[in-house]
């Protein structure tokens, strides 16, 4: 046991003092304690209740119980036990001499200890999305010398597993929210790992671990190959035991990345989010390790098996029109040799902020010919998608029979930054190109509310620095701030306010940000109940979403 007592120990009183039954305050090198006397003996506890730091000696004693005034935690004296509220509360060790003298002396175990019961504490935490407790705990781990990565891996190991379809944004914002960290100092740290960790437990909350099939013993002949037709098929379990298998094979994250590229490639998932969160998976793995990787990718191959295909849908019918007049293969080899002069002309942007659906996939592919490269694409792609942003009518909010809002289009940024990883860390080829004429869909598709009603001139926003890294991490920071009330909201501005940053350094533009910073700023439709209602009703009476 590796417990730190301090040997000063200090005294309080004299049991004469402490009748059975009372509760006395007293401090010990600062430190303010409740000192209680009960048929089992002297017991000193803190006296700030865990909950929020109420004093417990104004509180209620029934035996060795002990109610908090305030809220009505009840803690067993002798052990600091809480059998009522959300964690335990601190005891000390007393000493009572022959003549009944009590001397205490603080209890402080040191931080190799320390950490286990904290992060089983954490644990309890998430399981009840008990938001005070894990706030708590990852300070207290934090002051313990806890690594971040560690108080976010506690994260992913509780939601990864317990999650319906795979990753979802939850998952994910743990990825952004370490990464922000490294901004942060000491206690302040706390911000973003319990805005990551808070979101896993209001998710995952009392659902069941998913169970993963056992890993491949012999690997095929091809299991790249495999695994993108296990995908494609539907069939997760298949999948997972070909990722499983190559992970305990000993594949790597360069073997294995390219797999992920090529299933979010082959469809436009459920709006991006495939590549959005195939992208953050592989970050979240070079921050914590490779290790981790058979918790962390077998648990995203759901979300891109049973993702929406938009692809598919009718509503792509007229893009796939110019998609089929475009030889992807010759493309990618354009790309591969971008002009490092290129620069859009106003066509490829003018298609993509038009309603022709047909023409936006004909631009792209005539941009690429051109010589945009895949960079120069994504970078018109998102100056399109952030002027969608800042001249979006936000009245739009209110319309309640149009499932389409400002979530819909921030998904244009972050698709068209994933599509970005992707191609960094793939070589060119017609998939990298597929990838990003999804993107170039999406940008086109977040039109959708202008089709259907005036565009609204772009607020005013104030310029907030000249140095893009330091007004896109201020960004980062507001969105860590509850300036939103559900958990999905929240996860958009995180994930946004990450890929505006990482666009606008790239394009060396502030567009993305000032997008960004309108719609953190803007109303929003936040809870959906209203909106959910009028669409039920829509559907029930059989009203058509429209297109």
């Amino acid at each position: 046991m590796s417990i730190d007592v301090h040997t000063r120990a200090t005294v309080v009183g004299n049991l004469a003092e402490f009748p059975i039954g009372s509760m006395k305050l007293a401090k010990v090198d600062g430190r303010r304690l409740c000192v209680v006397h009960t048929s089992t003996g002297v017991h000193a506890l803190d006296n700030a209740c865990p909950h929020e730091g109420y004093g417990l000696t104004t509180g209620d004693l029934d035996g060795e119980l002990l109610t908090c005034a305030w809220h009505n935690w009840k803690f067993r004296v002798s052990d600091g036990r809480c059998l009522l509220g959300e964690e335990d509360v601190r005891t000390h060790a007393v000493d009572v001499a022959d003549d009944g003298t009590i001397s205490i002396s603080l209890v402080e175990p040191a931080p190799d200890e320390l950490r286990p019961q904290l992060l089983a504490s954490l644990r309890r935490g998430m399981e009840k999305s008990y938001v005070g407790q894990m706030s708590r705990d990852v300070v207290r781990l934090l002051r313990a010398d806890a690594n971040p990565g560690e108080l976010i891996w506690e994260a992913v190991a509780y939601g990864a597993p317990r999650a319906d379809f795979g990753w979802g944004h939850a998952i994910a914002s743990l990825t952004d929210c370490l990464a922000m960290t490294d901004r942060y100092i000491g206690d302040e740290r706390a911000l973003p790992i319990v805005q990551a960790i808070a979101g896993v437990a209001e998710e995952e909350r009392d659902r069941p671990v998913n169970s993963l099939p056992d890993p491949l013993r012999e690997m095929p002949a091809d299991p790249r190959a495999e695994f993108r037709r296990f995908v494609e098929a539907e069939e997760r379990e298949p999948a997972q035991a070909v990722l499983r298998g190559a992970i305990a094979h000993g594949y790597g994250a360069d073997d294995i990345r390219p797999w992920f590229t090529d299933i979010v490639s082959d469809h436009l998932l459920s709006y991006g989010h495939g590549a959005i969160y195939s992208q953050k998976a592989f970050q979240l793995l070079e921050r914590l390790g490779w290790e981790r990787a058979d918790t962390v990718l077998p648990y995203l191959v759901p979300t891109i098996v049973y993702g929406t295909r938009e692809d598919k849908l009718p509503y792509m019918k007229l893009f796939h029109r110019g998609l089929a007049q475009l030889d992807l293969a010759e493309l990618a080899e354009a790309a591969a040799t971008p002009d490092p002069h290129w620069h859009d002309d106003g066509r490829l942007l003018t298609a993509l902020l038009g309603s022709d659906r047909t023409e936006a996939a004909l631009a792209a592919g005539a941009a690429l010919r051109a010589g945009s490269g895949i960079d120069g694409l994504l970078d018109t792609v998102t100056t399109a998608v952030s002027e969608r942003l800042l001249r979006y009518d936000v009245d739009g909010e209110r319309d309640f029979h149009d499932d389409f809002g400002w979530l819909d289009i921030t998904h244009g940024v972050t698709f068209a930054n994933a599509a970005r990883w992707h191609a960094e860390h793939s070589p060119m080829s017609s998939d990298i190109v597929r990838l990003a004429l999804w993107t170039v869909f999406l940008a086109n598709w977040t039109g959708r509310h202008e089709w259907h009603t005036a565009v609204a001139w772009r607020d005013e926003i104030e310029p907030r620095s000249a140095d893009l890294r330091a007004y896109g991490e201020s960004l980062q920071d507001e969105a860590l701030l509850d300036g939103t009330t559900a958990f999905i909201v929240h996860a958009h501005a995180v994930k946004t306010s990450v890929a505006a940053t990482d666009e606008a350094l790239r394009m060396g533009s502030s567009v993305p940000l000032d997008a960004t910073a309108r719609f953190m700023a803007a109303p929003k439709l936040e809870r959906f109940v209203a909106a959910t209602v009028t669409r039920s009703i829509d559907f029930l009476s059989g009203r058509a979403p429209r297109d």
